[in-house]
């Protein structure tokens, strides 16, 4: 009997190693120029595209991490890594804020907000930026940067483990809003044999228009709102966001100041207001800034609630206005500590594309009682 039940165990040992090593054939995305396979991960272009700000021109980038272990995996970017190269041998380089959703690691300094759960994947964005004056701009592009694993010790320390360094060559921008870079393929689930045998994961924004999953919720823009026309000085675009807890336990979410922006199909910017100025674009959740967290924005598992977010496109009067966009925004995940202390935890980009405002009644075409209201927000400091 013993041995009958070892041979038994040893034949669905065998058959399951057999499925793991087909499934190995099928994690590698090497052949990709957008995708990547790494030891501990996976990392997906998922878009990219280019944009003007003023004099600079920037090409933005989302990255989309899956974690390959059986344990959660911190990653970290590595402090002045990024840089993007194109065709024609200029350079673009990450600047101050120019990373969302994952943190900064530099010398000995060790951030861990971007920490995946075995076979979760996040996304991070990075903002790549050059004054080319009367240069010639190229239109495909080689990508690199490095991020660092942050291995988890005892007693809720941390240290600083292996560097990968990301390269992505001759990758092309597509300058529509909405649509993600053609090269990048579906990034596949872990190989593990809990994989082989559990049951799909269910898509929480699956059937849902304009949806992002982040984790322990999900994001639905459900209204998007232009202001203003060709004959106002700026042009106002208003997005409402609700929010979901997806987990089985509350969450506390807010919005990252200065977060907030987005790009128009003809490669114009919206910002959250002024650099350098506060931030009062968002309503109806809290705000995290350098000094505060503000944690009433607080959701019970299976609850929801609405937020809203303004993004402006300065000096825009006369110029032609785009029909669609992409939005950007961060949210933290906020952990509320026995002392009643609130801290900041995980840092989720949230990345949406392919907006429009069809099926939404146009807004006014004067902007004058808008813009009034606003004058405060915009101005600099």
């Amino acid at each position: 009997m013993f041995k009958f039940m070892n041979r038994a165990v040893l034949a669905v040992l065998a058959g399951l190693a057999m499925a793991l090593s087909a499934q190995a054939a099928q994690v590698s995305c090497s052949a990709n120029a957008g995708c990547l396979d790494n030891p501990s991960f996976v990392v997906q272009v998922s878009d990219l595209r280019h944009s003007t700000a003023g004099r600079l021109r920037v090409v933005t980038a989302t990255l989309r991490f899956r974690n390959k272990l059986d344990r959660p995996l911190i990653l970290g970017y590595v402090n002045g890594s990024g840089i993007v190269t194109d065709d024609l041998g200029n350079r673009y380089v990450i600047g101050g804020n120019g990373v969302r959703g994952m943190g900064v690691v530099g010398g000995n300094n060790v951030d861990t907000k971007f920490t995946l759960a075995p076979g979760e994947n996040s996304e991070a964005r990075f903002e790549f930026a050059w004054e080319p004056g009367r240069a010639v701009v190229g239109t495909r592009y080689d990508m690199d940067l490095t991020v660092r694993e942050i291995d988890a010790l005892t007693g809720n320390q941390f240290r600083l483990g292996r560097e990968r360094v990301l390269h992505f060559a001759s990758a092309s921008v597509d300058p529509s809003a909405g649509a993600a870079v053609g090269a990048a393929a579906p990034v596949a689930a872990p190989v593990t044999a809990a994989a082989v045998v559990a049951q799909p994961q269910v898509d929480p924004c699956a059937g849902i228009a304009r949806c992002v999953g982040a984790g322990p919720f999900i994001a639905q823009i459900t209204a998007v709102t232009p202001q203003g026309g060709p004959k106002d000085r700026h042009h106002v675009l208003a997005l409402n966001v609700r929010f979901r807890n997806v987990s089985n336990q509350p969450i506390v979410l807010a919005y990252k100041s200065g977060s907030s922006n987005g790009t128009d199909n003809l490669g114009n910017q919206y910002y959250y207001g002024r650099a350098g100025t506060h931030d009062t674009s968002s309503a109806g959740i809290g705000l995290v800034t350098s000094q505060q967290a503000d944690a009433s924005f607080a959701l019970a598992p299976g609850a929801s609630r609405d937020a809203s977010f303004k993004v402006i496109r300065f000096n825009s009067l006369g110029s032609q206005l785009g029909t669609a966009w992409v939005y950007d925004v961060v949210i933290d995940q906020l952990e509320i500590l026995p002392s009643q202390q609130v801290r900041v935890g995980r840092e989720f980009s949230l990345h949406f594309t392919g907006i429009s405002a069809s099926g939404i009644a146009a807004a006014p075409a004067s902007l004058n009682d808008a813009v009034q209201g606003l004058q405060n927000m915009f101005k600099k400091k």
